[in-house]
């Protein structure tokens, strides 16, 4: 009879305290959830909007800066300044006079900053342009029926001139650029941007399907801001410098579209255009397989 009550005096209970442990221990071992999107590299385009730091540089800062490089015109005003991961990298400079004649004509460049230590002037390099064409302009509005502007890029680190172009969207706007192959091995790839709804010029960055990049015009500071999220794009020299130009732009684009609009309803009506096209543009025309080298 004894050996039946032996069964009766095991107690359990310690065995349930023991698991309840593990799984308090497994609860805090849970790793927390990572952020869905990486801020890679922060690029700020600031505009000046006030008199105060056109008169601060003078005309002799941007006199330092046409000895440095021809590609500082005379027409140029330093009117900028570009900010990539809180450091002031490149000024903002543009036919400001020209600009702001009837036909609006926009040619845009970012120099390195100009700095003089011991005597010795430091930057002042040219590192990449924009600028509109308003002749490919009229004739991708009259296409995609509303005024689509059309500019081209100019990158000395390469031959190739990507074109940026307002393409076709249903609702709210759509912009691209091409990423050209530079080297061999390298495969063409599109980057459009697709604005957002609202004011201003908000646009959301796609590779494909995939969001690589965000591009926020401020509505207080008036500031451009682009946060790019594909770590390979952040290290890709020329897709920086074209996603960054085409934020400079985004403080144009209301103006010059406004313009075209005046010439492009003469052109779909009519079939002809009063615009005078400039040498500079036509040359954009031409053949490169019948020109001489």
């Amino acid at each position: 009879m004894a050996k039946k009550k032996a069964p009766a005096e095991k107690e359990p209970a310690p065995a349930k305290k023991e698991t309840a442990k593990k799984e308090e221990v497994v609860a805090e071992e849970v790793e927390p959830e990572t952020p869905s999107k990486i801020t890679y590299k922060k690029i700020k385009c600031n505009l000046w909007r006030t008199r105060l730091h056109g008169e601060e540089l003078g005309i002799y800062q941007s006199m330092k800066y046409q000895a440095k490089t021809r590609w500082f015109s005379k027409t140029f005003d330093i009117e900028g300044l570009i900010e990539i991961d809180d450091e002031k990298k490149y000024i903002i400079a543009y036919n400001k006079n020209d600009f702001h004649d009837e036909k609006k004509r926009l040619v845009l460049r970012l120099f390195t900053i100009l700095e003089e230590k011991m005597g010795v002037g430091k930057g002042g390099s040219f590192k990449g342009g924009i600028e509109l064409s308003y002749t490919h302009s009229l004739v991708q509005s009259v296409e995609v029926k509303y005024a689509a502007p059309v500019f081209f890029t100019h990158i000395p680190s390469t031959p190739m001139m990507a074109r940026v172009v307002r393409g076709h969207r249903l609702f709210r706007t759509r912009w691209s650029f091409p990423l050209l192959p530079e080297e061999k091995g390298d495969n063409l790839q599109l980057v459009i941007m697709k604005g957002s709804i609202g004011f201003g010029n908000d646009y959301s960055v796609y590779l494909g399907d995939v969001k690589v990049a965000n591009v926020d015009h401020q509505k207080v500071t008036k500031d451009v801001e682009i946060d790019i999220y594909n770590e390979d794009l952040a290290k890709d020299k020329t897709f920086v410098m074209l996603i960054t130009l085409f934020g400079c732009i985004c403080f144009f684009m209301k103006d010059i579209e406004k313009e075209i609009k005046k010439y492009s309803k003469q052109l779909k009506k009519t079939g002809t255009t009063s615009y005078a096209i400039p040498k500079f543009e036509l040359d954009l025309f031409k053949n490169p397989r019948m020109i001489r080298r």
